[in-house]
């Protein structure tokens, strides 16, 4: 059922409802209205000819009342009379209008009695020196007509109004919809090979100019996403090209010919390091394609300044045979919700990037505080620094500087990146005034929470 359908059948549903209780209260005021005028004018002339009777004497009453039935202003078929518990004093009018019973349980004031058909205004009195009850009375038979007229008007108006109403809301709804038809019919039309389109947004701000707007920015981070997607493709189409073809080189010229022991162990040595260099980049590209698809991983509450520590000692003797000095500052535990390995991953490759580049002699300080709400770690070198040009590239999947080694895949700055995002954190990094380069990491604090352990990462 589309959405016009249903609107229409609520739309419709809604308008009945409120004509039929609209008809049902215009129907009661309306009787309540035509009885009460009806009643309040018998009461009236009832009364006054009670009290003109009583002025009058009983010599008067036969004459007033033969008077009194021949008037119609109030209504047809006109009847009064005079009755007592005994007998009846005098009866003027149609016979066809049946006036009430006598009935000594009537109240001693003014009252109507009568149905549908016949409406009388029954009036105490004094007659003769007993107690008479006046009753005028006339057919109630235009009021009914009327009551009767307006409901079958409003039976037959009733559906018509709404068809009417119903036919409308249809038109509307459809007329409501279209630019949403519209919004449909171009999306539909775009697809994974013009992801660049965007639909046109309307000139008036509603709602659906807003949904419009959000439509494109997504397309738009589609676009992103997707160019981003297959320029990591590219790139590790290409980067990983080079030692597949060193090692299919080097395959194939240790099977040309006969050789010596030592030559087919340089061979086999120079396959095991491309081996090696694909093996890494496979892994830093699994571990990549991972964390962007944020997949589930364990974490827990995981004490930096220890892991810190450890990272040191393990670095440590590779720093000291390089003549570098690796210091870490970290004057209180600061705890973060995190993945254990994930975490040595990126300090490990930001030591990794500082040892490299630092020269002999130099320095590596590795620092650790926190806030009212982050984690900070800072990783600071004293080599030569990253050329301005280059600082805004150097987490881009595969960039490698032009002083780089040419041992890197140009993946462990991302990998750092996506690792810091994940936990929700971030990395920067800037070159030091005094030389050299920092960088520095930004991780959420540990909070206590129960269901941390099976949350995302990202």
């Amino acid at each position: 059922m589309t959405i016009r359908l249903r609107l229409t059948i609520y739309w419709a549903a809604v308008l009945a409802a409120i004509l039929l209780a609209a008809a049902i209260a215009v129907v009661q005021l309306f009787e309540r209205q035509q009885w009460s005028g009806l009643d309040a004018a018998l009461l009236e002339e009832a009364q006054n000819t009670a009290d003109q009777i009583q002025r009058g004497g009983t010599s008067a009453a036969l004459t007033i009342l033969q008077r009194l039935s021949l008037e119609t202003d109030i209504g047809p078929g006109r009847r009064v009379r005079i009755v007592t518990a005994y007998r009846e004093i005098g009866n003027y009018g149609d016979i066809h209008t049946i006036p009430p019973p006598f009935d000594p349980k009537l109240p001693t004031h003014a009252a109507i009695v009568g149905n549908r058909a016949f409406r009388f205004a029954v009036v105490p009195m004094m007659y003769d020196g007993e107690l008479a009850y006046l009753q005028s009375g006339v057919q109630a038979r235009l009021v009914q007509e009327s009551l009767d007229s307006l409901r079958n008007l409003l039976l037959l108006m009733l559906p018509i109004v709404l068809l009417l109403c119903v036919g409308g809301g249809y038109l509307l709804a459809g007329r409501a919809l279209r630019p949403i038809e519209s919004v449909t019919a171009e999306l539909d039309a775009i697809g994974p090979a013009n992801l660049s389109s965007r639909l046109e947004v309307p000139p008036v701000a509603d709602e659906v100019a807003r949904l419009t707007a959000v439509i494109n920015a997504l397309l738009e981070r589609l676009e992103r996403a997707s160019a981003t997607e297959r320029r990591f493709a590219s790139d590790a189409a290409h980067e990983l090209r080079t030692p597949l073809a060193v090692l299919r080189t080097g395959l194939e010229v240790a099977l040309a010919r006969d050789r010596t022991a030592e030559q087919n162990r340089a061979a086999l040595a120079a396959a095991h390091r491309e081996a090696l260099s694909l093996c890494r980049i496979a892994d830093e590209l699994l571990m990549l394609s991972r964390l962007n698809g944020e997949v589930m991983v364990d974490r827990d509450r995981l004490n930096l300044r220890a892991l810190l520590s450890e990272i040191a000692a393990t670095v440590g003797p590779l720093a000291r045979a390089r003549e570098i000095k690796l210091s870490v500052t970290a004057p209180e535990d600061v705890f973060v919700n995190g993945n254990e390995g994930h975490l040595r991953r990126l300090v490990v490759n930001l030591l990794d990037n500082a040892l490299k580049f630092t020269p002999a002699h130099g320095s590596i300080d590795v620092g650790l505080r926190s806030d009212s709400n982050r984690a900070i770690i800072r990783v600071a070198d004293s080599g030569e620094g990253i050329h301005p040009a280059e600082l805004p590239h150097i987490f881009d999947r595969f960039f490698r500087g032009a002083g780089s080694p040419g041992d890197g895949s140009g993946l462990g700055l991302s990998l750092c990146r996506e690792i810091a995002r994940a936990h929700g954190g971030e990395i920067a990094a800037a070159n030091l005034p005094a030389g050299g380069c920092a960088f520095v990491v930004t991780l959420a604090l540990y909070r206590d929470d129960p269901n941390r352990a099976t949350a995302p990462l990202r």
